[in-house]
């Protein structure tokens, strides 16, 4: 068995998405303290400008993309033995930038003996296959100080993440 991070519980409401599961194998990650790591796909693959590049890279050394958003960045996470719970504000996927579309995946992340950890969150001990074709989250809409779609999803590979779609357009 390949060791992740099932998920048992998501629930999208009142501008937070709480991620409720297990480590798994349990014995093999005890005492580990565990953050979730949100890495964003896309923040990756911009390329700016040829003169930006320089800049660029020297914020992404310090995690940020060209226009200095972060390109991934962790939260606490709670834990008890094998179990985990994690809190995602909304405001955290916040980020004002050129990107219409955003997809955010999720890791634990940790370490132990030296280490380092990095498990992906996902729903993969169960019977149902394809729960990106299935299984559809709430979304959830932030308006200020422009408007952005939240919503979290299965992939292809029944791992979760997080989609974000900016409008471009603020409350009115």
């Amino acid at each position: 068995m390949t060791a992740h991070a099932e998920v048992a519980q998501v629930w999208p409401r009142d501008g937070r998405i709480r991620i409720v599961g297990e480590v798994v194998p349990a014995e093999s990650y005890a005492g580990v303290s565990w953050r979730l790591r949100l890495s964003s796909r896309e923040r990756r693959k911009v390329k700016p400008a040829i003169w930006k590049r320089a800049v660029g890279k020297m914020r992404a050394i310090a995690g940020r993309d060209s226009a200095g958003n972060p390109a991934d960045f962790t939260i606490p996470v709670t834990s008890a033995g094998a179990g985990f719970e994690a809190d995602i504000p909304l405001s955290a996927l916040m980020c004002p930038g050129p990107l219409r579309w955003e997809h955010w995946d999720l890791h634990l992340v940790g370490s132990a003996n030296g280490e380092n950890l990095s498990l992906r969150l996902g729903k993969y001990d169960d019977d149902m296959p394809g729960k990106k074709n299935i299984v559809t989250f709430p979304m959830q809409t932030v308006t200020m100080p422009f408007r952005l779609s939240i919503r979290p999803y299965f992939t292809d590979s029944d791992s979760l993440s997080i989609r974000c779609h900016h409008s471009g357009k603020g409350a009115e």
